[in-house]
């Protein structure tokens, strides 16, 4: 970059019918002036470069682009000119069409036509930019555990050879605290104890029952220089009395273990945009995909206890109340089915303020899996410095904060490599923000999934590579591309060698499954499906007709089984503002039935504050101000007209006062009837952590303007 430094001449110093000598002497000066100024610049730019260099690390990488084996029928820049919201169903198409799936669409069917759109469109990225990669420090961490007796004792060691990066000199004087959960029911997920602190200088055993450990170490003037958390990953005898009690069983069987490593907000078009090579890594692998993989509501909480439980938002509201003590414990979680089969559970995520069971939600009064990473979190969050990326924890001390989940996903796979294990492991801190972070966390997470092959865990485990949604608010999510992302979540499956040759009807329906209309319910009904594998008799042929089913999508099924090729939404359980296959016109803005569409929404939104008005004894009149509407931004319109009840859907984005707020809903208008009928939840596409903060209720913050934030 240039710059371009201009003097002016309207001093009263100048004046052009002076005398030579003047002009020589003002020449001169003009000179001069501009001679410090250019050396200023130079200065400046000199610095910054510096600054950029020190602080910015190298160059991002170029975009990359993916390269998708050619039997997944993207077709790259003709599915550009696909409009994705007046897509059309063929009544003519047949099954034999859905085998190969026309170019421009992910599913291709009588009840669904979803359009697949190229990643690198212009207008996205306009709005993206590659990510230089972050470390988190200069420094290697003073302290680590080292395992001693084939794993079965622990050790907190000190690198000695590192103290003068860390200007120690002579004998450290460090100890260390265990970290443990509260006891206090009410608050034993969102608090910890330390122990008292056990000195050492280079080295220490840890008690066998230690989980995770806190340490410092100060000079000799008693200043403190370091500090860390560690997790020690060991075998429990609990575990391995459960594992004996069902030996007989896994002999006879073989288990196949579930890995479940989840990103979170990253949709399939945003995976191969921002982290093309974990992308390329897993096209280039083996993996099998579900590109019609279509979220079933708004944020992570339902779309995760679709998988777990197969519960909706309200049926998981009322049979797991999360904001009550206790009831989360007695949720029906898959991960308790998959304990009682005789496996070894494990659960871990970031960002514990915002975690899917922590957030405005009372979490677990007793840990929820064998392994469970929580306090750990909690302490690091706490204890450790922390740097901030799109106003989450990026950085915990020398670890990115993904590092510590995916590290002890990692570690717990390869520790019951070859017994049976379930882990749910989900990161939130690179990619909930921003649809630019993801691109710093590329070659990372790449590592993590060729470790997962050099480490022989994908020889005995079935790994979920997944997330819950696309992006939900931001400048991308205005555009028709972030429409069609929030919705599609990317979801990789990859099955171990042997399970595949015993399974050769499996193999063959996952490749047809590709391109169907699946969602999380599916997953659900297929996580009970491999439990059956192993406790079934071999000669048993498993179908979804005898797993336990998803109770809010009876007919929804094992990915295993192959999916109906004309599976509609309707047949899915996902409702119309969150589907994919549905065809949208353009209508106008102005029309009364869009007025009036947008007001019966408004009234909606209003009137489910007024409910927790009355709950709560106006306290929501006081907190939050009347929302009254703006302007309506789009409006989009889809006809249903040949069925047993005709209707329009509206699709519409507006804006209302105060606050800004911008609202994305879809109403159905009945025409026998006359009347409009809310389906699934109310979008917000923009921000409103600052403005809500007054409401305790999750679900109303994104409606709720807050007269004055509280004390």
């Amino acid at each position: 970059m240039g710059y371009q430094t201009t003097v002016s001449l309207n001093s009263p110093l100048v004046h052009w019918n002076s005398d030579l000598f003047i002009r020589r002497d003002l020449r001169s000066l003009h000179s001069e002036r501009c001679g410090r100024m250019r050396l200023c610049a130079a200065i400046v730019i000199f610095f910054v470069l510096i600054y950029s260099s020190y602080h910015l690390g190298s160059s991002p990488d170029p975009q990359m682009i993916v390269h998708i084996p050619p039997d997944d029928n993207i077709s790259g820049l003709q599915a550009q000119s696909v409009d994705v919201l007046s897509l059309h169903r063929d009544p003519n198409s047949s099954p034999s069409h859905l085998q190969s799936v026309p170019t421009g669409y992910l599913v291709y069917g009588p009840g669904c036509h979803m359009p697949d759109l190229n990643p690198l469109a212009a207008d996205v990225m306009k709005l993206y930019h590659r990510e230089k990669e972050q470390e988190c420090s200069t420094k290697a961490p003073l302290t680590r555990i080292k395992f001693i007796n084939d794993g079965k004792d622990a050790r907190l060691v000190l690198d000695a050879d590192l103290l003068h990066k860390y200007d120690m000199y002579g004998t450290p004087h460090c100890c260390y605290r265990e970290i443990r959960r509260s006891s206090k029911d009410d608050h034993a997920d969102s608090t910890i104890v330390l122990s008292n602190c056990t000195h050492f200088q280079y080295a220490v055993s840890l008690p066998q029952d230690s989980e995770f450990i806190y340490v410092n170490c100060s000079s000799k003037s008693g200043k403190e220089k370091y500090r860390n958390v560690h997790y020690v990953m060991r075998e429990k005898k609990i575990i391995n009395d459960r594992f004996e009690r069902f030996k007989v069983k896994f002999t006879k069987k073989r288990p196949l273990s579930v890995l479940m490593m989840g990103i979170d907000s990253i949709s399939r078009l945003n995976l191969i945009r921002a982290m093309p090579n974990t992308a390329q890594h897993i096209y280039n692998s083996g993996w099998f995909e579900l590109k019609g993989y279509n979220k079933i509501d708004d944020n992570t909480y339902p779309n995760l206890m679709a998988i777990l439980t197969g519960f909706n938002s309200s049926l998981s509201y009322s049979v797991c109340n999360p904001v009550q003590v206790g009831k989360l414990d007695a949720c029906p979680m898959v991960w308790y089915s998959y304990r009682e089969s005789g496996y070894v559970t494990a659960y871990a995520e970031d960002e514990a303020e915002i975690s899917t069971f922590n957030f405005n939600k009372k979490g677990f009064r007793h840990p929820p899996t064998d392994y469970y990473l929580r306090p750990l979190m909690l302490a690091a969050e706490k204890h450790l410095p922390v740097k901030y990326k799109s106003s989450l924890k990026f950085c915990l001390g020398y670890q990115h904060s993904a590092d510590y989940i995916y590290n002890y996903a990692l570690d717990f796979a390869e520790l019951y490599r070859d017994k049976a294990f379930f882990g749910l492991f989900w990161a939130n801190t690179f990619s909930h923000n921003d649809i630019s972070d993801p691109s710093s966390m590329d070659h990372k997470i790449k590592s993590y999934l060729t470790q997962l092959e050099s480490r022989g865990i994908l020889n005995t485990s079935a790994v979920i590579l997944f997330s819950d949604h696309g992006l939900r608010f931001g400048p991308v999510r205005k555009l028709v591309t972030g429409w069609l992302e929030e919705r599609l979540p990317f979801i990789f499956i990859w099955l171990p060698k042997w399970f595949q040759e015993e399974n050769p009807g499996i193999v063959q329906t996952l490749k047809v499954n590709r391109n169907r209309l699946t969602n999380p319910y599916d997953l659900h009904v297929t996580l009970h499906h491999i439990l059956a594998l192993t406790a079934l008799p071999e000669e048993d042929h498993i179908t979804s007709a005898i797993l336990p089913q998803a109770p809010s999508c009876p007919s929804c099924q094992s990915i295993f089984d192959e999916v109906p090729w004309n599976r509609s939404c309707a047949d899915s359980a996902i409702e119309a503002h969150w589907c994919t296959c549905t065809p949208y016109n353009s209508t106008s803005r102005s029309s009364p039935i869009v007025k009036a569409a947008v007001k019966f929404i408004i009234t909606f939104i209003k009137g489910e504050l007024d409910a927790y008005m009355n709950v709560t004894a106006g306290t929501a009149h006081k907190l939050c101000a009347d929302l009254h509407l703006k302007r309506i931004a789009m409006a989009r319109k889809a006809e249903y007209r040949d069925t047993a009840n005709p209707h329009d859907d509206y699709l519409l984005v507006f804006e209302t006062n105060p606050g800004g707020g911008e609202f994305e809903s879809t109403v159905s208008y009945s025409l026998a009837e006359k009347t409009f009928q809310m389906t699934g939840s109310v979008s917000r596409l923009n921000s409103y952590a600052s403005q809500s903060g007054c409401m305790p209720k999750s679900y109303l913050k994104k409606f709720c303007f807050c007269h004055k934030t509280p004390n």
